[in-house]
């Protein structure tokens, strides 16, 4: 029974490590550099709304993903070593009043989506769009990036609605 123990101990201590690094890609210091820039261009275009650029970058992204067997519906920031950069544009630029005000309509916003309650998720979207506004926030910048409490699972939500 020791023995089985020790057997399952080391099985354990080698596997771990091994599934927290399957979602890391080794892309070339070249290609990295390449997608980071696609990544970032992605993300102007996305704030412009320049759906052409947007889909030329997508496209782009996707070959690197197709030489590095990286699954077509992983999400980009997940690749990106400068997705950290985008996420954060936003954050503390917002009053502690504000900042405070917009974490609790994102909060109830994303409980309403949960719920499929449409006319409280509209009055939050309106609200948070309110804030946006006031402080020249692009209107289609994700409100992940703006709230203090949005995680990466919600940046992932995001990027499969793309």
């Amino acid at each position: 029974m020791k023995k089985l123990l020790e057997i399952l101990f080391v099985l354990i201590a080698v596997t771990l490590p091994a599934l927290a690094q399957r979602d890391r890609w080794q892309l070339s210091p070249d290609d990295q550099a390449r997608f980071d820039s696609y990544y970032s261009r992605w993300h102007e275009y996305r704030e412009r709304n320049d759906r052409d650029e947007m889909q030329n970058m997508v496209g782009r992204m996707q070959n690197v993903y197709r030489r590095y067997d990286i699954r077509s519906d992983t999400p980009y920031w997940r690749v990106a070593s400068n997705a950290r950069e985008h996420r954060d544009r936003y954050r503390g630029t917002l009053s502690q009043r504000d900042q405070s005000r917009f974490d609790s309509y994102f909060s109830r916003w994303q409980d309403s989506r949960q719920r499929n309650d449409r006319d409280q998720i509209r009055s939050m979207e309106g609200r948070m769009q309110d804030v946006y506004r006031h402080y020249n926030i692009p209107s289609n910048t994700p409100y992940f990036t703006v709230a203090s409490n949005g995680r990466d699972e919600d940046r992932d939500d995001w990027e499969r609605r793309r």
